[in-house]
């Protein structure tokens, strides 16, 4: 690369801000289409907006085939808190919106019996790197020229709950990538343009137009993997939603808190590369952030290390996945001297 190229980026990275997590809002919320205001077609749309929500909190494969979720949909009225139809008119005649509260703790307490992780509020932003094709030809996403394909992003990660964080597309990034760059399989260019926005994951999509429906192309960078999958064609929000999806499902396996059938178990996490003393607060704040952390406490400093006592529950091989998946903390290995010690490196002061 160029070398004012390099010296972009080395500005970018100096001066960003931490954009890793967010608490996403209106978890066990979700509004459906009730096909009329009957009890009957109320009682089949609760069903409805709990699987949805359902489907944005468990982790796992073949969610909807468990026996554990089976019998939650069955008696989806049992744990709704609250509801209320909204007074904007659905599309269709005698339709109505129907929004529904459902009771976070009763879900949470039901689902610890199960195989299935939980994943809570707390979740990384993706950068999404987006591509729209029509016969106008192939161009960057932008929400100002392309409501339809804006509307459908931003319904799909309200529905996944997936926070994301769309690339700024100034001037001299655009100088330096091009659509060919977000389109390739040698993606080390569009990583390194990435690296600015501090995410854990990016995506990288084209959506065609055909006709009457749309179809698309993703791939997941994340965690030092790639994930390839297709849309095929249907409407703008099938292929968006099915992207989302994709996100979704790879990132909840690694985010979702396991079952808590594990007892608490607790180490020492000895940190290194912490230059300020705001970075203190900051180590543990994030630590605590993470599903499986109960209680993370500064107790001192060692040499280069400040050392933090963690309680977690589940195993230790998946705290340390946990732990290494973000770009806050970079494993150094686990201490020779202690086993029931691990070191890692702060990367963000």
């Amino acid at each position: 690369m160029k070398l004012w190229i390099r010296v972009f980026f080395i500005c970018l990275m100096m001066t960003h801000q931490n954009l890793h997590a967010v608490q996403v809002e209106r978890l066990y919320e979700a509004e459906v289409i009730a096909q009329s205001g009957s009890p009957e077609d109320r009682v089949l749309a609760i069903k409805q907006a709990l699987q949805r929500v359902l489907l944005r909190i468990l982790a796992g494969d073949d969610i909807l085939q468990d026996d554990m979720v089976k019998a939650v949909l069955a008696n989806a009225s049992d744990y709704v808190s609250e509801y209320q139809y909204s007074l904007a008119e659905a599309e269709h005649q005698n339709a109505r919106l129907l929004r529904v509260l459902f009771n976070e703790s009763l879900l949470i307490s039901t689902f610890r019996a199960t195989t299935k992780g939980l994943w809570n509020e707390i979740r990384p932003r993706t950068l999404v790197w987006l591509v729209v094709e029509d016969q106008n030809g192939a161009h960057f996403f932008d929400p100002d020229k392309m409501p339809e394909v804006d509307w459908a992003l931003k319904k799909a990660s309200r529905q996944k709950k997936i926070p994301v964080l769309m690339p700024m597309q100034d001037l001299t990034e655009k100088r330096v990538l091009s659509i060919s760059d977000v389109l390739s399989a040698y993606s080390e260019h569009l990583l390194e343009v990435s690296v600015r926005y501090e995410v854990v994951s990016t995506l990288a999509g084209k959506i065609v137009k055909q006709g009457r429906c749309w179809k698309a192309e993703w791939t997941l960078y994340f965690d030092a993997k790639i994930q390839q999958w297709r849309s095929p064609c249907s409407s703008i929000a099938d292929v968006t939603l099915s992207g989302f999806q994709g996100v979704y499902s790879r990132l909840s396996k690694v985010y979702a808190a396991k079952p808590e059938s594990s007892s608490i178990d607790s180490i020492i996490l000895k940190v290194s590369g912490i230059k300020r003393v705001t970075a203190v607060g900051k180590v543990r704040d994030y630590l605590e952030k993470l599903p499986m952390i109960k209680t993370a406490t500064w107790l001192a400093t060692e040499g280069n290390y400040n050392l933090y006592r963690i309680f977690y529950q589940g195993e230790a091989l998946d705290l340390n996945n946990m732990l290494a998946v973000g770009r806050v903390l970079k494993s150094e290995g686990r201490s020779k001297q202690n086993s029931k010690e691990i070191k890692y490196r702060f990367l963000n002061n």
